[in-house]
């Protein structure tokens, strides 16, 4: 079998997709917020290093909660579709990987236990490891791709939907201890 040639369109459209998603959305958000675009920046910057820890950035930097959210939600949401995305379209154009994948869930997703809560170990995932290795795993079990992008999403936003009044408060004790 000879190697297929990688769907360069579709995976420019996908790109353009995830740039959007993660990158064009929160600059819209801190417009309709009047948050300057450096803020915007640093907190999309912020979220790629630090992931959901980022809202304490976002809190440090005096944004509205909202504004935090949606920033750090759209960040994690275009990073989590574009590495499905490439995963699957190298899945598809290389038969190595693809003789790989057969055998990886083969032997790791044939368990009923992994088949039927296999996906939900992605809740604890997103938040040990993050949102860079989590669709890897999701890809190599062969885990239904719309129902982790909602987990591993869902997660995420849950995460750094709690960690907003943790943050704010903490920013506000510290400021009260300093000055």
């Amino acid at each position: 079998m000879t190697e297929q040639s990688l769907p360069i369109m579709a995976i420019f459209r996908d790109c353009i997709i995830a740039l959007f998603i993660g990158g064009i959305v929160p600059f819209i958000a801190g417009t309709f917020f009047m948050v300057p675009a450096g803020s915007v920046l640093g907190l999309v910057f912020a979220t790629l290093f630090l992931e959901y820890g980022a809202v304490f950035i976002g809190a440090a930097l005096d944004m509205d909660s909202a504004v935090i959210f949606i920033i750090v939600s759209m960040v994690a949401t275009g990073i989590i579709f574009i590495q499905l995305s490439l995963f699957d379209h190298v899945g598809k154009s290389s038969p190595r990987v693809a003789q790989f994948l057969e055998r990886t869930r083969g032997n790791y997703g044939s368990s009923p236990v992994v088949k039927k809560y296999g996906v939900l170990a992605l809740v604890p995932g997103i938040l040990v490891v993050g949102f860079y290795a989590c669709p890897a795993v999701a890809w190599l079990l062969g885990w239904d791709r719309k129902t982790a992008f909602i987990v591993m999403t869902g997660t995420f936003c849950a995460a750094s939907a709690l960690l907003l009044p943790v943050s704010e408060g903490l920013i506000r004790w510290i400021a009260g201890v300093v000055g």
